[in-house]
């Protein structure tokens, strides 16, 4: 019986493809790329012997045949979708969030031994990774992206918008004497690559110039944790959000020699699917991550 059964990763695909009668808009439902959409839609092709679209330069055409097979295969995928969401909803104990490393460590890490004192009962998992989690293909409940807020198959919620400035230690902000972002032609700056906004704030709050920015030591990091810890250990000056560094802010181990704020039009939301209920535990959690926001980032 299994042998008989098309490749349902290319069944998921199809049917997106067919209801928004586009590989590009399916691809963003489905947080693939649209060559990996119409790969899966090729491969259920095949396997069926039938052409399920005309594909022109501007327009996606279901054929004759993919109606009919639409009309029969979606109210067993809502069925499907439907029973597992009814299971999964029975682990009401069982959460699962998802947030990148530095993240998890910097905010979540501090925190989260306030949820579990007042829900001792729910078992959290905590998947730290910087890759986007995929809510139909991992068992994840709900997710922390640094991104726009802009997806419409997401419920969002903001948790913080984001804006960046300098950070480093007290003694380097003493050695250099730093009293104005001019005088940042004589430090280090430290790259992460969350935050390339080194030019956009020089920019907005100092007279360097990009050919003198350009001569300006620095350090680049692909991690933001690393970073971080490099500008902790004095090594220069990195431009994060207070968000990340609010244990170091505490123990006086950064300062922000500026008050320059500069403003993105990105933050990090709060995510979970709109299609699929969210379990009691992860309802829990998510009430409980939104009580954690705060009017001023290290507050």
């Amino acid at each position: 019986m299994p042998n008989s059964l098309p490749p349902l990763r290319a069944l998921v695909a199809f049917e997106a493809a067919l209801r928004h009668a586009s590989f590009k808009q399916a691809a963003e439902e489905l947080h693939l790329t649209p060559g990996a959409v119409s790969q899966q839609v090729q491969k259920l092709e095949q396997w069926l012997g039938q052409a399920l679209f005309v594909r022109t330069v501007r327009q996606l055409q279901p054929t004759e045949h993919a109606r009919s097979y639409y009309s029969r295969i979606a109210p067993a995928l809502e069925q499907i979708s439907s029973a597992s969401a009814t299971i999964r909803n029975q682990s009401t104990d069982v959460v699962c969030l998802s947030l990148a490393q530095t993240l998890a460590v910097k905010w979540l890490g501090p925190r989260l031994g306030d949820f579990a004192s007042h829900h001792p009962d729910i078992e959290i998992h905590i998947n730290a990774s910087n890759h986007l989690v995929d809510f139909r293909q991992e068992a994840v409940d709900l997710a922390i992206r640094y991104f726009d807020g802009q997806d419409a198959s997401l419920e969002t919620e903001l948790l913080y918008q984001d804006v960046v400035q300098v950070f480093c230690t007290p003694e380097y902000a003493r050695t250099l004497a730093l009293q104005h972002p001019d005088q940042l032609t004589h430090a280090t700056l430290i790259v992460a690559s969350i935050y390339p906004y080194w030019d956009d704030w020089l920019a907005a709050f100092s007279n360097i110039t990009p050919v003198t920015r350009k001569r300006i030591n620095t350090l680049y990091f692909d991690q933001t944790l690393l970073a971080i810890d490099a500008a902790r250990r004095g090594q220069g000056v990195v431009l994060s959000n207070a968000l990340l560094v609010q244990e170091e802010l505490h123990r006086g181990q950064l300062v922000s020699p500026f008050p320059c704020q500069l403003a993105r039009d990105q933050g990090y939301y709060l995510v979970y699917p709109r299609q699929y209920p969210l379990s009691q535990a992860a309802r829990k959690l998510r009430d409980w991550l939104l009580t954690q926001r705060a009017p001023h980032p290290w507050a």
